[in-house]
């Protein structure tokens, strides 16, 4: 795991954030998320998106490794 993850505790990376943080903790658009990630998009409402923290970081994680 990264030093991002290991840095939070469990409770916090299982937290649901709203699709716009996890865009900004991927590094990624939220048309990007919904497109290519939408396996880990946790429908919260009619028109309500979020992603785990843990998903989101780690796919900051893959981002800079394929970089």
């Amino acid at each position: 795991m990264s030093d991002t993850l290991e840095g939070l505790s469990r409770l916090e990376l299982e937290r649901i954030a709203p699709l716009s943080e996890a865009a900004h903790l991927s590094g990624l658009s939220e048309d990007s998320l919904k497109r290519n990630h939408r396996d880990k998009i946790i429908v919260l409402g009619p028109r309500r998106l979020g992603m785990r923290v843990r998903n989101a970081l780690m796919l900051g994680d893959e981002k800079e490794s394929a970089s």
